[in-house]
This record gives C-alpha cells, sequence and structure tokens, in this order.
C-alpha cells in the first residue's frame, strides 16, 4: 500500500446493492453513499452488485463483469467495503475478498439482515466464512451476530441500521394509543394476519391501517369486510415520515426468518412512534419491552390484541413509551453511523499501513545482517 497524506480524502470502494429494486437493502446501501459523498474527507467510488442473481447465463456473465469492476476499482481505492446481505455473501465475499487482496488493500465486510450464516449448508457457510477471515472488519447488524462472529475468530463489530432523525414536536399532552399503523411487506410471516385477527378487537375509535405490497401470500380481498383494520396501499420511500408521522404506535408483529433490525423500526423511531412487536430474533435488541414499545410472543393473536389495547387504555404508558423512543432514537442516527464508518475505515488503514512498514523494517533488519 503506497503512502498517503493523513489530509488527503480517504478513497473508499463501496461494492453493493444499489436500487432499484428498492427494499430494505437497497435502501440502506444508497443512504450510506449518498451520506458519503457529501463529504469533503471522502472520495467514494461505488460499484453495483445488482443484475448478477437470477439471470442464468446472463448472470454469469455479469457475475466476470462485476469480479473485472471490483478488481480494477480496488486498485485506487484505500480500503475495499463490501455490503451484502447472507443470501449473497457467499459469492460477492469471496469476490471481493480476491480483489482486495490483489491490490493489496484491507476489506470490511458489512453484512444485511438478522440471518446468523452459520446456519447455512457448507457449501455456503465455508465460502462465507474465508472471505470473512480474510477481512479486516466485519460489521454485523445485530449484537448476537456479532457475538457468532467473535466464537468463529473474527474481527467482528456492532454496525447496525440507521436512519435520518429529523426534530420531533414538542412532547404531547398524554393521550392513549388510538392509531396503530403497519408498514411493510404484507405476507404472513410478518404476522399480517394475527394483526388483522387482534385489530378487530380493539375498542372505541381504535383503529389499524396496513401499508404495503401486496405481492406474497396475503391478498387484499382478505381485508375485505374487516371494520377496524384497514389496507391502505403502498408508500413511496419519500413518503414513509410523513405516513408514520400520522400515527400513534406502530405495529409489527414479525416471525420472519431473515429479521434483523426492521427498518421500519427505525422510521417509526424517527417519528418517534412507539412499537408494538414481537421476541423474535433481534428485535428485541432494537425494541425494549416497556421501555420504547411492547413485545409480545409470535404467532400470538391473542396476545397481540391485549398489547394493543393496554396501549389503548393507557395514556400514561402511552407519553412513557414516546419519551423512551426519544431517548433512544440518536443511538440508530444516519450521522452516527456514517461517521462510524468513515472511522473503521481509517482504522483498517492505518493499520495495514503500519503492518507494511513493519515489515519493510524487519526486511530491512535481515537484509542488513
Amino acid at each position: 500500500m503506497s503512502a498517503r497524506a493523513d489530509n488527503e480524502a480517504l478513497r473508499v470502494l463501496m461494492v453493493g446493492p444499489s436500487p432499484p429494486p428498492l427494499g430494505g437493502v437497497t435502501v440502506l446501501f444508497d443512504s450510506l453513499v449518498r451520506g458519503l459523498r457529501q463529504r469533503n474527507d471522502v472520495d467514494l467510488t461505488m460499484v453495483d452488485t445488482g443484475g448478477v442473481r437470477g439471470r442464468g447465463a446472463l448472470g454469469l456473465l455479469a457475475l466476470r463483469r462485476l469480479s473485472s469492476s471490483v478488481r480494477r476499482a480496488a486498485l485506487g481505492a484505500d480500503v475495499v467495503t463490501l455490503h451484502a446481505a447472507t443470501s449473497g455473501l457467499h459469492v460477492t465475499g469471496p469476490l471481493a475478498a480476491s480483489a482486495a487482496s490483489s491490490a493489496g488493500k484491507p476489506l470490511i465486510v458489512r453484512k444485511f439482515g438478522g440471518t446468523d450464516l452459520m446456519e447455512y449448508g457448507a457449501a455456503r457457510r465455508v465460502p462465507i466464512l474465508r472471505a470473512l477471515r480474510r477481512a479486516s472488519l466485519y460489521l454485523a447488524e445485530t449484537r448476537a451476530l456479532v457475538e457468532a462472529g467473535r466464537r468463529e475468530g473474527l474481527n467482528a463489530e456492532w454496525y447496525p441500521n440507521s436512519r435520518a432523525m429529523p426534530p420531533l414536536p414538542p412532547t404531547r399532552a398524554p393521550e392513549p394509543c388510538t392509531r396503530f399503523v403497519y408498514l411493510g411487506q404484507i405476507h404472513s410471516r410478518k404476522g399480517i394476519r394475527e394483526l388483522m385477527a387482534a385489530g378487530e378487537q380493539l375498542i372505541g375509535d381504535a383503529s389499524v391501517d396496513v401499508y404495503g405490497t401486496l405481492d406474497f401470500d396475503v391478498s387484499e380481498r382478505e381485508f375485505v369486510g374487516l371494520s377496524r383494520v384497514r389496507y391502505m396501499g403502498p408508500v413511496e420511500p419519500a413518503d414513509v415520515h410523513g405516513v408514520l408521522s400520522g400515527y400513534d404506535a406502530l405495529v409489527l408483529p414479525s416471525y420472519h426468518e431473515g429479521e434483523g433490525y426492521p427498518g421500519v423500526v427505525l422510521e417509526a423511531y424517527a417519528a418517534g412512534l412507539p412499537v408494538v412487536s414481537t421476541r423474535w430474533r433481534a428485535i428485541p435488541e432494537l425494541v425494549e419491552d416497556q421501555v420504547t414499545g411492547l413485545l409480545v410472543a409470535p404467532g400470538d393473536a391473542a396476545h397481540l390484541k391485549v398489547a394493543m389495547l393496554t396501549l389503548v387504555d393507557d395514556a400514561s404508558l402511552c407519553v412513557r413509551l414516546r419519551e423512551g423512543v426519544r431517548a433512544k432514537r440518536e443511538e440508530f442516527s444516519d450521522a452516527v453511523w456514517q461517521e462510524r464508518f468513515v472511522e473503521h475505515c481509517r482504522a483498517v488503514v492505518r493499520a495495514a499501513r503500519d503492518e507494511g512498514d513493519e515489515r519493510r523494517e524487519d526486511g530491512g533488519r535481515v537484509g542488513g545482517q
């Protein structure tokens, strides 16, 4: 690695999926890319990993082009960073590790989602672990995944999802939570049918509005005839904050296998909303029971109903949870984690530079003996 002045812009190669399609992973990657491009101390190059999976022979050609692009871009970078979901990491991980090694550059791997790679079979797990062991740093979305990575001998650090956290209006006078909202993919493993059953048993003027796409195993017909639960259609990403700001609490009764830190929970925090969710995978790391929301058993419509009715009946609890959200939301601020990402990049670059200096000094001493 060539020596560069400390005051020069850090040359960061970011390899990851840009939208379209628009989803949790692409939104998170695009947000970090846009944030870093606004900085004067970072010189960013981006290589898009989209367009490879699910295309057969064309996908193989796209993968070859991707490999060539990453290798070329790595030569001009100070650090190579890969941003990937676990499902594709067995392909992109070895590719990025090889490119970084060939260019003599340190590698950071950021993994999206809550899936533990150790749950995969050997065909996927082994190449992922090899790539992560060649990386200078592994950034995992949840604390549980950090601990799992460290048990495998990886240099793992916590790097959660984040969102812009705009200022909130002054705290409202005590009032119950009656306007509930669900926003996200609408399918059974997200607990949507449990939400329908629970929502229909609410009292007074309490209601549940459901936003999202219906491209999965739940149809719009299932909402016909419901009196308190309404399907409101999809929401554009730019409109999410405005939509959530019109409600009292988010409901996310998910038991989806790949759940990490759901982005919609962070969107709710950005809007100042407490969250009713499930004790499922890493969700309790994000939603603190009785502090920023209420947690219920996965797949339990009766327990979900009780939690929602508790918020309908108890205005003081709603106020307390809103205050908990205000205290916790900055922990997941885009500004905080963009700065932390740059710090990680600078740290691995310094470490690689110091290691190179030590090798040259050792070589000089050996040659002079």
